[in-house]
């Protein structure tokens, strides 16, 4: 006797399923045979292929991707791997890419763009080459001194601390402040004056050159009788005994003869060792 069930069964093929008899009931009071595939040959041996795959989970320990990828591979969306993953083709990423830390075995180009902070070595021998241009609008550190601009100002006025000179402004101050007056190469000028004079008369205790005094460049002390050395007779004389003057082309030596105790004779040979103009 035959027997029928109470409920019937109906399968219905889906998305990459085929059913011979898809929607048909059975309810077992005939025979009905239903064929069921898949559109890939899912055995050991064949070659699955999916047009995209979509994942919202994290890939804990189990490999999504096969271990011989030989195409290109672009994620669009969240890839979180908590193991290794690697991938022998080129993996196209259209959002951010956050790493600890970025390994390259081997780099024949690079372009990096990243926001926040990158520290490139980590030990005092790491070298670091590179060709063409850095655009920097922050400041730089070197050796704890931090300096933030690369100035062209030719008057130095802001005498800025964190501020490094270009040849071109270095080489404009030389040129306008050097050689003018009060500048530097006249006060060398002025330190290098030293010439040799003989007193050409003498009276009154007052010992009479035909020379000139230099003058002090702005800046300097002014020249005073301490800027000379006089001898009487190949001996030195006394600063505190001395005063000097000038007078038009004529320098005066007068001698005071309270304190240098003795007065000078029209036969004793006066020289002068100083700052004289020429």
């Amino acid at each position: 006797m035959a027997q029928t069930l109470k409920q019937s069964l109906t399968l219905t093929q889906g998305t990459g399923i085929t059913i011979s008899n898809t929607g048909v009931s059975f309810d077992a009071s005939a025979t009905i045979d239903q064929n069921i595939s898949v559109g890939n040959d899912i055995s050991i041996t064949g070659n699955v292929q999916f047009n995209q795959i979509t994942a919202s989970y994290d890939l804990d320990g189990y490999t999504l991707l096969p271990d011989r990828w030989t195409t290109d591979f672009t994620a669009g969306g969240d890839l979180t791997v908590t193991g290794d993953l690697t991938i022998p083709g080129n993996a196209s990423v259209g959002a951010n890419v956050t790493a600890q830390r970025i390994e390259s075995e081997l780099t024949s180009s690079t372009i990096i763009f990243q926001s926040g902070s990158t520290q490139f070595g980590d030990t005092p021998d790491d070298t670091h080459h590179m060709t063409g241009s850095v655009n920097l609008s922050g400041s730089f550190i070197l050796n704890g001194y931090s300096v933030d601009e690369i100035s062209n100002d030719i008057t130095l006025a802001n005498s800025s601390a964190t501020a490094l000179l270009t040849e071109s402004a270095s080489k404009a101050y030389a040129d306008n402040n050097i050689s003018s007056a009060g500048s530097v190469s006249d006060e060398n000028l002025y330190m290098r004056k030293n010439y040799n004079k003989t007193a050409s008369s003498i009276l009154n205790n007052t010992a009479s050159f035909s020379a000139v005094t230099a003058s002090a460049p702005n800046g300097t002390i002014s020249t005073s009788e301490t800027d000379f050395l006089f001898f009487n007779n190949g001996q030195a004389m006394e600063h505190d005994a001395l005063t000097i003057q000038q007078s038009g082309s004529i320098f005066y030596l007068k001698v005071d003869s309270d304190s240098v105790g003795y007065v000078l004779s029209n036969t004793d040979e006066i020289k002068a060792w100083g700052k004289f103009n020429a």
